[in-house]
């Protein structure tokens, strides 16, 4: 990826800035649900800034123009258009371009509550000793209120989802006591990941500190996500945890916090975005490298991952009444011999074994759809201003 300097910003305890990246693909009808939430916060980005992979470029750059005049915000909006499409692609490429010392990254179907960004930001800005190295929202279970038009309500959940959503409030107390997820340990995270004390302050403002976090909900101090490489790239086209990977890096020196007054909800848009097989493999293979890269061979996350990987494979067999359902089985099934061999590798060997690992796993389900290689092009506007422009590269990747 090309090198840019990452600017200067000026900071004052009592209030600081922050920008947005946001990384879409083919999402115009919902980013029109979402974008408006965002800039209708009682505290706006500096520089909100569209990572954008789809097929039409001109469609998506429309949309999000036209979201923008009708905000009249004056926020700086910057689109840049990926030659690839990866969520931790576009989100690093996004972060090249982030000038504040705060940087949220919502997925484009993340539909925020009024003053989530406040109660955000509020936590950073409290934080005088920058211990805190990720804030994350909290999931509100329903969408807010005057999110959708009148007479257009959202979405029903398909069946295999309401099934899952079942499913999952039925097992969910016997997997946190017998088969727990290391990467999404719930309150015993402290005993997978490290010990943590929280700041005086922060119960008073609202705040927990909090484990590993998913991605449409994480923000970071962009010097802590810099710090880190940013996102991991190894991950793929759809990077599966590579939100949680960054969340765990931050734990190493500096705290997470759950920030309970600002409220997200996921407006999952229904459709694929991967096959049921690559998603499995996926599930397995980039769960256990994630764990991986971040714990010790025979390490306590180590030893509940092996066993949370064959009930993982369980769970899908037992989900298997359906043509995804029984595609998501196979990619599990095949990954899960490759997935343990990295259980017991040294970390030095991680990177080489996963990739090489994933490599052959997608080798064998067939040849992905990739985008076709060409430099990024950024472009900078403002409502007042949408002659504006800036150009920047990078240089592609193969996922």
């Amino acid at each position: 990826m090309a090198s840019k300097p990452w600017g200067r910003w000026m900071t004052n305890t009592q209030e600081l800035e922050f920008d947005i990246v946001l990384a879409t693909r083919n999402r115009q009808q919902v980013l029109q649900l979402s974008i408006p939430l965002m800039l209708a916060q009682n505290r706006l980005p500096r520089r909100f800034i569209v990572v954008d992979a789809s097929d039409d470029h001109s469609a998506v750059r429309r949309v999000v123009q036209e979201v923008f005049e009708r905000a009249e915000t004056r926020a700086q909006l910057l689109i840049v258009e990926s030659p690839i499409a990866g969520s931790s692609y576009q989100r690093n490429i996004g972060l090249q371009y982030v000038e504040s010392p705060v940087v949220i990254f919502p997925d484009d179907d993340v539909l925020w509550f009024p003053g989530a960004a406040e109660a955000i930001m509020q936590i950073y800005e409290k934080d005088a000793a920058k211990t805190v190295g990720c804030v994350a929202a909290s999931v509100a279970p329903v969408y807010p209120a005057g999110a959708f038009p009148s007479n257009k309500g959202p979405y029903q959940l398909e069946l295999r989802d309401r099934v899952s959503k079942n499913i999952r409030k039925v097992l969910a107390p016997i997997e946190d006591k017998l088969f727990p997820d290391p990467m999404d340990p719930g309150r015993l995270w402290m005993e997978v990941w490290s010990r943590k004390i929280p700041p005086m302050w922060l119960e008073e403002d609202d705040g927990e500190l909090c484990g590993p976090v998913f991605g449409y909900r994480t923000s970071f101090r962009t010097e802590v996500i810099r710090d880190l490489g940013g996102f991991d790239e190894r991950l793929g086209r759809y990077s599966m945890f590579e939100d949680s990977d960054a969340s765990i890096g931050s734990l190493r020196e500096h705290i997470n916090v759950r920030a309970r007054r600002a409220r997200v909800f996921h407006y999952r848009v229904p459709g694929e975005r991967v096959s049921g097989s690559e998603f499995g493999m996926m599930a397995i293979l980039n769960r256990a490298y994630v764990v991986c890269k971040h714990s010790l061979p025979r390490s306590t996350a180590r030893r509940r991952l092996k066993k949370y990987l064959y009930y993982k494979l369980l769970r899908y067999l037992l989900q298997t009444y359906t043509t995804y359902g029984r595609q998501r089985f196979w990619g599990a099934f095949h990954a899960l011999p490759e997935a343990l061999r990295l259980v017991d590798a040294p970390i030095g060997e991680l990177p080489d074994r996963y990739t090489q690992a994933r490599s052959d796993l997608v080798e064998r389900a067939g040849p992905p759809q990739r985008s076709p290689s060409r430099p990024a092009h950024c472009e900078l506007t403002t409502c007042e201003t949408s002659d504006a422009a800036i150009h920047g590269s990078s240089n592609s990747k193969e996922k």
